[in-house]
């Protein structure tokens, strides 16, 4: 799906979008390196190349920003993310943590197509099971 992202990549993607958009919270390559507990220069290193791939830019004061391109990617991971999730939750009896970590190992590898029947099979699941809502965009699927 992702071709171009690396596993720990897609988690950075994915945690500034939660921080930035959902959480309404600027994000530093400092509090990545804690959420991701890693050395700073470990994080940039990450940044950097998220940077040059133009999904997020570094701004003023070490802030992290998503670009539209990283917008788009994000929400796409966030959606395979957390339907898989849902499915291991809810048909295989995983804990919400279990099923979190499990995901993270997967979602950025997921094609499309699987994601949106899955999405179907489990009559697309408005949030996962964190709470947080499941944006279906690009899977064939509205939100309702």
């Amino acid at each position: 799906m992702f071709k171009n992202l690396s596993k720990i990549e897609s988690r950075y993607l994915k945690r500034i979008y939660t921080s930035v958009v959902e959480d309404r919270r600027q994000i530093t390559s400092g509090d990545l390196a804690k959420i991701f507990n890693v050395r700073t220069p470990s994080a940039i290193d990450v940044l950097n190349k998220l940077e040059k791939k133009r999904y997020v830019k570094k701004e003023k004061y070490g802030y992290v920003t998503l670009t539209q391109a990283g917008y788009n990617v994000a929400v796409e991971l966030l959606h395979a993310h957390r339907v898989f999730e849902v499915f291991l939750v809810k048909n295989l009896g995983m804990g919400f943590s279990d099923a979190c970590k499990a995901a993270s190992d997967v979602d950025h590898i997921f094609d499309k197509e699987v994601i949106a029947r899955l999405c179907v099979y489990l009559k697309k699941p408005e949030k996962c099971c964190h709470d947080r809502v499941i944006i279906h965009k690009g899977c064939g699927v509205k939100n309702r």
